[in-house]
């Protein structure tokens, strides 16, 4: 038995007959005096792993990433899990819906219909927030024409429709608009 594997058993038999793990884990992220470690996050994959994937992904090591500014990646063939610090500093109770979103990438690359099926199943969200040093390095923003919602890049979109309106295809009536250049501010 792997040491992750060990320490999650350990706590959850620790945790029998109290909260959910994975809940507990929310609530100690909730009252701020908690941050995770790494060796947390690998415990907490371990119970993920065992309570939405049956035991059944391979074991990946887990790393805080002080350079990314997104929530998370996942580089399958390397299992390798990186969170960003950044991100998580700003938003702690997304830590264990990024990791439940990483881990459906260890299967599945892309954002597939079969991969949004996975994280309705789990309870893991599709997007991150945005977040002021998350848009350090874009360059335009688009707005949907319907919802409203903003999307900023760092590159010029040509043909690209909102995804919460047109469903995951390209859809010409919710075309992405061009608002503004970001370093125009």
């Amino acid at each position: 038995m792997r040491q992750a594997e060990r320490l999650a058993l350990v706590h959850n038999n620790y945790d029998l007959f109290q909260t959910d793990p994975e809940e507990e884990f929310q609530n100690r992220i909730r009252s701020g005096l908690f941050f995770p470690a790494e060796s947390d996050l690998a415990m907490l994959f371990c119970t993920l792993n065992r309570k939405y994937f049956g035991g059944g992904l391979p074991e990946v090591t887990i790393q805080w990433s002080s350079r990314m500014k997104h929530a998370g990646k996942c580089i399958s063939k390397d299992r390798i899990i990186r969170l960003g610090r950044s991100y998580h500093e700003h938003y702690p109770e997304d830590i264990v819906d990024t990791l439940k979103h990483e881990m459906i990438h260890i299967r599945l690359p892309n954002h597939s219909r079969k991969f949004k099926e996975e994280a309705k199943r789990i309870g893991a969200s599709m997007y991150a927030k945005n977040y002021p040093g998350m848009l350090r390095g874009m360059k335009y923003m688009y707005v949907c024409p319907a919802c409203n919602l903003t999307y900023p890049s760092r590159k010029m979109l040509r043909n690209r429709s909102c995804g919460k309106c047109s469903k995951g295809k390209y859809d010409s009536r919710f075309k992405l608009k061009f608002v503004k250049r970001l370093d125009d501010r």
